[in-house]
């Protein structure tokens, strides 16, 4: 237990001052200029892999501690890159920034072997493709066969990582991310209107995978994958068929393939049980299984039935079809105690959720009666998927009931994370149910120490600090896995949403996580001292892997070192342009408040040539820069385009009819964009001899 204490402690301390660390960089702070913001972020960087050596090679002890703040120093390289792209105002968020980051980290997987590079590196990859196919500060057009291989080729390379990786976590973590990009393919297939071949195709992978998984190789996991995609893909196809025809035919279809999904479910869940070699994991296995059977079926079936009644009658009545829903559908599966689960939990949930839909035109007192029964029946012996699926119907009545009689959210969340706390606490209760109990509870939570939601009150600070000591008490005190990683997630979670919270400047957020992370640290030193705790290891990678450690840092302290030099040179002697532009105004993952930018040369007519070009700029007679033509695309010099004296030759990508110059972001501090896109109406850039942009500043005149 004081092993597990210790080691928590230093991981809540190290999360808080790497966070603290990161709002800090993204606010944009004044007060420094380049170069010392560049050496500050350079020096916090080295900072952690000196303390990391000297934790390794000095105490010959915390070989834990010492990983860590080998990973932290990994992540702060990325900041670092972060920065220099803030100062200089390349890319918010370009996918450039995560495949740089991602090389060392890479590396150091593989010559580590250690699981936080591996998940980390595959977490930058997939930020890497996310950001070439999804750019942030820059909209493009892909033709439908580069948009295709494009997506093809993230879900292939997830892919090869699944199938060579020998890691613990990663395969399932990389099966997932080629999932996730198959369905990408799908989604913007359907949103662009293209390849309209391809759900069809992607139908059949689903299904080959599940049977592959399912017949030959039996693993549980991966079934549960496959199935969660299968179910978003199903629900979509659906929704997807009733906007494109809207017939009282395709609700029909909908409620037999509820049928259908119902009765397979209960024959492949008899054959499922055969896998559940472990007791407790099989048992989790068929809950998570249910789960998604009993989402997809469910949103099919409310979504059939409300479109049947909608077209079939004219004038229907809410209490007829609310008194159905309760005495046709929930208590005969809770009554019914011989049917099979997943139908019970399949019309319970149907059930649920027609009365969540009827009950403002009925009554919130007979909506608040079924409460109180519906609590009866949760704490009775009702099977484990029964009980969390009247958990959830609980604990949104609640929220609505609190909300219609008295319109104060916040009482609201707090009611529901009352009722979720005392069903987390009841004796008997499964392991599963508390778990949901915990989620539930958390997520009614969280949103109650978001500054953006409600008022800067008393109740805002204790709202705050509650949810804080609860989520870090359970860390140091819950012992199962389940649990764990679900407050884990949640402080990971809060660390994120409080990032986006913009009523709380980030420069102040950050003093606070950087004074709390040290708090932590400290404390924790102090109490293994008391406890006289020695964490013995295996031998290190850190002095096993020594000279091939240093070379990376080197490598990316030279890198950094080149790549501040080449910014700085540009600016110093690149030729300045000036562009008329027209902004907006959002926030980056890393870099904080940033204008996004529009120039009037980004807008070039129609051509039919797509990837590098070289655009020239000519100054016209109020001193403004404007496009006069290619002077070469894909590195073959167009005819007919003489340079005139003054011209200035500037790179770009071609995307239709728009050109991308890599100066669309300028970094802003916090809070000033609005201001910034109201005044600015020129950028001055500074281009350099080879083509390249270097956004300078912007200006009014």
């Amino acid at each position: 237990m004081t092993l597990r204490w210790i080691r928590t402690g230093y991981l809540l301390g190290i999360s808080l001052i790497l966070t603290g660390i990161i709002y800090f960089f993204a606010s944009n702070w004044q007060g420094f200029d380049r170069l010392e913001k560049v050496l500050l972020s350079v020096g916090l960087m080295l900072l952690f892999y000196v303390a990391s050596s000297i934790l390794t090679l000095m105490l010959k002890r915390h070989d834990f501690l010492s990983k860590w703040l080998f990973v932290v120093a990994t992540i702060a390289f990325g900041i670092t890159l972060a920065l220099i792209g803030q100062i200089y105002n390349s890319h918010a968020d370009s996918f450039w920034l995560f495949f740089i980051w991602l090389i060392p980290s890479a590396v150091l997987a593989w010559i580590t072997h250690y699981e936080p590079f591996r998940i980390l590196s595959l977490f930058l990859l997939q930020l890497t493709f996310w950001f070439y196919y999804f750019p942030s500060s820059y909209a493009i057009e892909r033709g439908q066969w580069e948009a295709f291989w494009t997506l093809i080729t993230f879900a292939f390379i997830n892919g090869g990582i699944y199938l060579l990786s020998r890691s613990r976590n990663l395969p399932y973590l990389a099966y997932s991310s080629m999932q996730g990009w198959l369905f990408i393919l799908y989604q913007v297939g359907l949103y662009e209107r293209q390849f309209a071949w391809w759900p069809y195709i992607y139908a059949g992978l689903l299904i080959g995978s599940f049977l592959y998984y399912f017949r030959v190789k039996k693993q549980r996991s991966y079934i549960l994958i496959t199935g969660l995609f299968a179910g978003v893909f199903l629900i979509n196809q659906y929704f997807r068929y009733v906007a494109k025809y809207y017939h009282e035919g395709i609700f029909i279809a909908g409620l037999f393939v509820v049928a259908l999904i119902v009765i397979g479910s209960v024959y492949l869940i008899k054959h499922l049980r055969t896998m559940a070699q472990d007791e407790t994991k099989g048992h989790v296995f068929l809950f998570a299984f249910q789960a998604i059977v009993t989402f997809v079926a469910s949103v099919i079936g409310i979504s059939s039935i409300m479109g049947l009644i909608t077209m079939l009658t004219n004038d229907f009545s809410f209490e007829l079809l609310f008194f159905l829903a309760v005495f046709g559908l929930v208590l005969p599966a809770f009554l019914a105690k011989r049917w099979n689960s997943v139908v019970r939990n399949t019309l319970s949930a149907i059930g649920f959720g027609l009365v969540a839909i009827t009950s403002y035109e009925v009554s919130m007192t007979i909506l608040f009666i079924f409460t109180l029964v519906l609590l009866f029946f949760y704490v009775k012996s009702l099977e484990t998927g029964l009980r969390v699926l009247t958990n959830i119907a609980i604990s949104l009545y609640s929220l609505m009931i609190i909300l219609d009689w008295t319109d104060e959210p916040r009482l609201a969340l707090i009611i529901v994370v009352v009722v979720n706390a005392v069903f987390y606490f009841l004796p008997l209760i499964k392991k599963v149910e508390r778990n949901a109990a915990l989620v539930i509870g958390l997520s009614a939570f969280l949103p109650l120490t978001s500054m953006d939601l409600f008022t800067l009150d008393l109740w805002y600070v204790l709202s705050n600090i509650a949810f804080v000591l609860l989520v870090v008490g359970f860390i140091f005190y819950k012992h199962e896995r389940g649990g764990m990683f679900i407050t884990w997630l949640y402080w990971w979670l809060f660390l994120v949403l409080k990032y986006y919270e913009f009523a709380w400047d980030l420069l102040d957020k950050s003093m606070s996580f950087l004074i709390t992370g040290m708090v932590f640290l400290v404390g924790t030193a102090l109490f293994e001292k008391t406890r006289a705790t020695r964490i013995k290891e295996q031998p290190s990678w850190l002095r096993k892997k020594a000279l091939s450690l240093l070379a990376i840092v080197v490598l990316q302290t030279l890198f950094i070192g080149y790549l501040v030099y080449e910014k700085e040179d540009h600016l110093q002697n690149g030729d300045v342009v000036k562009l008329e532009l027209a902004p907006i105004d959002p926030r980056s993952l890393l870099q904080g408040d940033y204008v996004r930018l529009r120039y009037e040369i980004s807008d070039v007519g129609t051509w039919e040539a797509r990837g590098k070009v070289k655009v020239i700029l000519r100054k016209d007679a109020q001193g403004i820069h404007r496009f006069a033509g290619f002077y070469s695309i894909n590195g073959e010099v167009k005819e007919g385009y003489a340079l005139q004296k003054g011209d200035v030759l500037i790179n770009g990508k071609m995307y239709g009819d728009t050109v991308i110059y890599g100066i669309e972001s300028y970094f802003v501090p916090e809070g000033t964009g609005i201001e910034i896109q109201q005044n600015a109406r020129y950028a001055y850039v500074r281009v350099s001899e080879n083509g390249d942009a270097l956004l300078e500043k912007l200006g009014e005149e």
